[in-house]
């Protein structure tokens, strides 16, 4: 089976079927959801059946915000949740992979996703959620990740037929979050789920990602029903490229394809090269289209990312 790594799908866009975001019934840690997000993100559009997906170590503690050596514990906790956590969905029930081994000494976690998922994650012609997994990289509860997704999923369907509409109300009831979410019966409303997870949800969705949200409770007598959601376009929380390094750079590729984005001289050769992004994410030279290799095409990630961050240069003159 092919080996694909993280580098190979450039832009790490999830697109899942809806019945996956909305039918799905499970209960992750929000590492475990942030792995899986990202090896659906290395699927590309036209694969026909799942791979064996390659995630770096080095990778793998930007996910968890990390600098511990003890990545071996990790790893193997979250192969393990992946492995045994049920996913439900209508009578089905199945594991999200089926097979996970951190090979020791390579700096590699080896994934395969599990083959009952591919209605789901494999061509997929509609009825679709598609997003940049930046936006929920820097989220830091399960919960608001998969309001995220279910949030996103309302609006961008909504907006499909409604091209320039910037908002959009559902109403959305707590029995039915308690259920997909897997919500304890011991969580309150007031005391767990309003504070902990709807609240916290409005606040990091606004902070950090490209929606943003209101509510209004919905009594039948004492007890909240349901919530009547607004959602907007975010435009602070999407614009904030400079917030990591892998953000800055999805922003880059999504922005300055054929762009000149900076003039240097390679310290190989000597000669100097004009430096910019192809259609599929990798920097090349454009005064020669010769592709960058890898190993120095992340030293120029690094470097151009602290350009910006300390005003070096000016994107807004990148051409």
């Amino acid at each position: 089976m092919n080996i694909v790594k993280i580098e190979d799908n450039k832009n790490n866009i999830v697109i899942k079927h809806k019945d996956l975001v909305w039918e799905a019934r499970y209960r992750l840690s929000e590492l475990s959801i942030k792995v899986i997000s990202v090896l659906i993100s290395m699927i590309k559009i036209n694969d026909n059946d799942f791979k064996q997906y390659a995630l770096k170590v080095s990778d793998f503690k930007e996910l968890i915000d990390s600098n511990s050596k003890n990545t071996y514990k990790y790893t193997h906790k979250i192969i393990n949740e992946l492995l045994s956590k049920t996913l439900k969905i209508g009578d089905e029930q199945f594991a999200w992979i089926s097979y996970g081994k951190y090979v020791e000494g390579s700096d590699i976690i080896i994934f395969e996703i599990n083959r009952h998922l591919r209605p789901y994650l494999l061509k997929i012609q509609s009825k679709f959620l598609e997003y940049n997994i930046i936006n929920i990289l820097p989220l830091k509860s399960s919960y608001v990740i998969r309001l995220y997704e279910l949030f996103k999923s309302k609006y961008s369907e909504y907006k499909h037929y409604n091209k320039n509409t910037k908002s959009f109300t559902f109403e959305l009831k707590i029995d039915w979050l308690r259920e997909h979410l897997e919500i304890p019966r011991s969580y309150q409303y007031s005391s767990h789920i309003k504070k902990l997870i709807i609240d916290k949800a409005k606040k990091e969705f606004k902070q950090k990602t490209d929606i943003s949200f209101d509510y209004k409770e919905q009594k039948i007598g004492r007890k909240v029903d349901r919530l009547i959601i607004t959602i907007k376009e975010n435009y602070k929380g999407s614009n904030d490229f400079l917030r990591s390094k892998r953000a800055f750079i999805a922003y880059m590729r999504k922005n300055y394809i054929n762009a000149n984005i900076v003039k240097t001289r390679d310290k190989y050769t000597n000669k100097e090269i004009l430096v910019s992004i192809a259609e599929d994410g990798t920097l090349y030279n454009k005064k020669d289209t010769t592709k960058i290799k890898a190993k120095r095409a992340d030293e120029m990630w690094e470097a151009l990312y602290k350009f910006a961050l300390s005003g070096q240069i000016n994107l807004n003159k990148i051409d």
